[in-house]
């Protein structure tokens, strides 16, 4: 039974709650409505790989599967760069030195997102082009991801590390708060039997698998609605192809193009509002699959 004073507490944090949900049923409701003209051809503008206004002949496929790729390199990235950070704040520099580095982590993921655009697109770009894709594309050209000619560095890839840079410190806080989460009886019970340091970390880390996991899903759905970045860096060009060193589209940065002149156009701006649709679903179904795996494993682990 809630005291009166639990009452008037709960009581004070519904109205910002329910404006907060109310702003996203707005949000999605009004991007829904002005989807609506093109819903019923939604099917045949995804599976449709063209951009021609002049002609009012629309397709999605390009920059959806450039989302998909673009969002999966990210997320492999903030993996590969989040489980170490991970490492280093929670195990190997506990104290004031671990502090330090988990303050700059934080101050990071407030970094603006234009800041990392232009210096992807100015240094990050040509030196991939130089020293990463052409080499692999003249050693690995007969691989499908490596096997077209790197045109400037403007590509899926480019795009997808930069993004992946950008959205690290948001995995690595999550896989930090995880893995402090773990009870100390693991890790004493595993030095206990006379596992090294090493074989504890290890041994924490499988244990910590659901969070991780569900830490990298959130970046991606945090990645795939990234615009700037992407923007900037992928190329804005209605390519499909398996390479990775082709320039192609994301939806975020074919809404960022062509949504100023779109009002010239019957159905370009309903098309990029049913871009806009499939994003934040993609992007809601990821998240939701990701703090379920993350507020799951801590219930079980905390108990």
């Amino acid at each position: 039974m809630l005291s009166e004073k639990d009452k008037i507490f709960y009581f004070s944090l519904l109205p910002p709650a329910l404006t907060t949900l109310g702003l996203l049923a707005l949000i999605v409701s009004t991007i829904g409505a002005k989807a609506a003209l093109v819903l019923p051809q939604a099917l045949a503008i995804l599976a449709a790989n063209v951009w021609d206004p002049e002609n009012e002949r629309y397709g999605l496929l390009a920059p959806v599967l450039g989302t998909l790729v673009v969002a999966s390199i990210a997320g492999a990235v903030s993996l590969a760069l989040g489980l170490p950070l991970t490492l280093a704040v929670a195990e190997l520099l506990r104290g004031r030195l671990g502090s330090v580095l988990q303050t700059l982590l934080e101050m990071a993921s407030a970094f603006p997102t234009v800041v990392i655009g232009l210096w992807s697109a100015r240094y990050l770009a040509p030196f991939l082009s130089e020293n990463v894709m052409k080499p692999l594309y003249s050693s690995f050209g007969f691989i499908p991801t490596f096997s077209c000619r790197p045109l400037g560095g403007y590509s899926l890839l480019t795009a997808g590390l930069a993004i992946g840079f950008s959205v690290v410190p948001y995995t690595a806080s999550i896989m930090i708060e995880s893995y402090r989460l773990i009870p100390s009886t693991y890790r004493e019970a595993c030095y206990g039997i006379g596992a090294t340091r090493y074989e504890t970390a290890r041994i924490l880390v499988s244990l910590a698998r659901p969070a991780i996991a569900g830490s990298v899903l959130l970046g991606v759905a945090r990645a795939m609605g990234e615009t700037t970045i992407a923007a900037m860096t992928v190329g804005n060009a209605m390519n499909i192809s398996a390479c990775l060193f082709e320039p192609s589209y994301t939806v975020p940065a074919l809404i960022a193009a062509q949504f100023g002149n779109a009002n010239l156009y019957r159905y370009a701006e309903p098309v990029l509002y049913l871009a806009a649709l499939v994003v934040l679903a993609l992007a809601l179904a990821l998240s939701a699959v990701g703090f379920k795996l993350v507020s799951g494993w801590r219930v079980r682990i905390v108990g």
